[in-house]
């Protein structure tokens, strides 16, 4: 893969985040937790490549914490991702691991600003930087919050901009955002969108198509670069389906909890 070509890959492993945090509250606050499952599936050949199972904690509706964690098609953890989020729903605190090789990725508030950190694999050196927010600034999760804030401007037909933090960049590159078409899945009208690069970058990739359902604004479907690496650090390409019938809610903070102490396995074979 040529430079420009890595950049533009490494500029669109937002997601799935998109796919895509816990906080003190008061007394009167109504507190609840929720969680969805999704299949990955290699673009190519169809091949399932992992699963995600999401944890959620709402205070008052507003999510607060998110646990996500990435399995083998056995059902073995390898990766998981906390996310914590903050005044700024658009940028949670976040933090990302693969126990197969060593990648981390993350994302804190530091002096004012926003301290991104990676690292490839478990040999490679720690890379961190500050950098500026701008009023535009969406982070991992964040892209959910950014969908719903947007619907309206989305849904008739404007294109909207924003800056996307990419890990792997230690900073943040230009995206654009837009309504593509209307689709039914499971009898339900939902709505397709695309996030591209903006510039020079959107000759060298075509981005990724988020699918949302029209009567909640969930995640229901993505198809483009993951924000999981192969074992030998390239990102796979996939398509993820979040069913319906794989969405639940949990009677207390128990199974996320359980989320965050899984043990994580080096290898799924």
């Amino acid at each position: 893969m040529n430079q420009m070509h890595y950049f533009a890959a490494s500029a669109m492993q937002l997601v799935t985040a998109i796919c895509l945090s816990a906080s003190a509250t008061n007394l009167m606050a109504q507190a609840s937790y929720t969680g969805y499952e999704g299949n990955a599936f290699e673009l190519s050949s169809g091949k399932m490549l992992y699963k995600e199972s999401h944890f959620i904690h709402l205070v008052d509706n507003q999510v607060r914490e998110r646990v996500v964690v990435y399995r083998c098609p056995n059902n073995m953890a390898f990766g998981r991702k906390l996310l914590s989020l903050g005044s700024n729903p658009l940028l949670p605190d976040f933090q990302f691991s693969d126990a197969r090789t060593g990648h981390l990725e993350a994302m804190q508030q530091s002096q004012g600003k926003r301290q991104i950190s990676f690292k490839l694999a478990a040999k490679k050196m720690l890379k961190q930087e500050l950098i500026q927010e701008t009023p535009a600034l969406v982070a991992d999760a964040g892209f959910d919050e950014f969908i719903r804030i947007n619907w309206a401007s989305l849904k008739s037909g404007k294109s909207v901009p924003l800056d996307f933090v990419v890990p792997s960049q230690l900073d943040y590159l230009g995206f654009k955002l837009k309504f593509l078409r209307a689709v039914q899945l499971d009898n339900k009208t939902a709505s397709v969108f695309k996030l591209a690069p903006s510039g020079i970058l959107s000759l060298f990739t075509s981005g990724i198509d988020v699918t949302y359902l029209d009567e909640d604004q969930s995640l229901r479907q993505f198809a483009g670069l993951s924000n999981i690496r192969d074992l030998s650090g390239e990102n796979y390409e996939v398509k993820i389906d979040f069913p319906i019938k794989l969405r639940a809610s949990y009677p207390d903070a128990s199974a996320m909890q359980a989320a965050k102490a899984e043990r994580l396995t080096s290898r799924c074979n």
